[in-house]
């Protein structure tokens, strides 16, 4: 564990024992996921699923708004929807994973679509529902990611946001919600500083022998998705339709060579903050004995 340069505690290095069960069937331990503890931030745990729930676009749109490749507003992209209540009217996509439900998910350009079922790895039921804090999530953005994790929190709490536009979307800077995805900086934070020199775009350099990856514990969450990259949650400021992501090579970036955009389907790693009335009632946080939580 360290104290980060804001004073939140969080888990680092190539393999902490941050583990623990979570949207379990009937806590403490029954048919339970793993999930990782990121940190303690404001006195709330944050924890990322252990693995993707799949890849889906972080937004797409018709062909008239930004030629298709969506939009990068959390407060209205299809994800959000997707991840969290209150988008049942939705006919696609909406509040599926948080029901527990299959459906028609988007996962490309242009509105496209592919089936989708979370009857399995969506949020099981009302006990772990209210266990899921309502936040607020900060939205700001930049417009690189060759900056340190501490200078990308920063930016991440600001309130940078495109300005020039064309799709007529007003850009937020928070959204209060349930469920969303890791920001530039828990990715950043979660490698070993003490082994890791690199700005987040250089986490790949070979310089170090690859360290800043390497030793980083959500490096392989990101990328064992089956897609090249894992979505993050802040946007490009320099684009209407770009938002950062983990490349497989283990950089932060929010476009490359390919040309990822928004409606790319790619890794989904579901984020939330855990409410002030759970205890932990056992275990010791390794990967064979995860902490097991209850409600107080």
């Amino acid at each position: 564990l360290m104290k980060d340069t804001a004073g939140n505690i969080r888990y680092y290095g190539a393999s902490p024992n941050n583990y623990v069960y979570f949207n379990c069937e009937s806590y403490p331990s029954t048919n339970c996921e793993l999930w990782r503890i990121i940190g303690v931030f404001d006195g709330k745990i944050k924890l990322i699923r252990n693995e993707s729930i799949g890849n889906y676009s972080w937004d797409t749109s018709a062909s008239s708004v930004n030629s298709g490749f969506g939009v990068n507003e959390w407060s209205q992209a299809d994800l959000m929807k997707l991840l969290n209540p209150g988008h049942e009217s939705e006919s696609i996509g909406g509040s599926l994973y948080y029901n527990s439900k299959s459906g028609t998910c988007y996962s490309g350009a242009r509105n496209a679509t592919t089936s989708c079922n979370f009857t399995s790895t969506g949020i099981k039921n009302d006990t772990t529902r209210n266990m899921i804090a309502e936040t607020t999530w900060n939205l700001g953005g930049w417009d690189t990611s060759n900056i340190y994790s501490n200078v990308m929190y920063e930016k991440e709490r600001g309130t940078t946001v495109i300005s020039n536009s064309s799709d007529g979307i007003t850009r937020t800077t928070t959204w209060t919600g349930k469920i969303a995805l890791p920001y530039p900086s828990d990715y950043g934070f979660a490698t070993d500083l003490s082994k890791c020199s690199q700005t987040l775009s250089n986490y790949y350099s070979s310089t170090d022998s690859y360290a800043c990856r390497s030793n980083d514990w959500m490096y392989s969450i990101f990328t064992n998705s089956g897609r090249k990259y894992g979505w993050l949650l802040t946007p490009d400021s320099g684009n209407a339709y770009y938002a950062f992501h983990v490349n497989l090579a283990g950089y932060v970036n929010y476009y490359n060579y390919f040309s990822y955009y928004v409606y790319d389907a790619s890794g989904v790693a579901p984020v939330l903050y855990l409410g002030s009335d759970q205890d932990i009632v056992s275990g010791d946080s390794s990967q064979s004995n995860p902490y097991q939580l209850a409600n107080s």
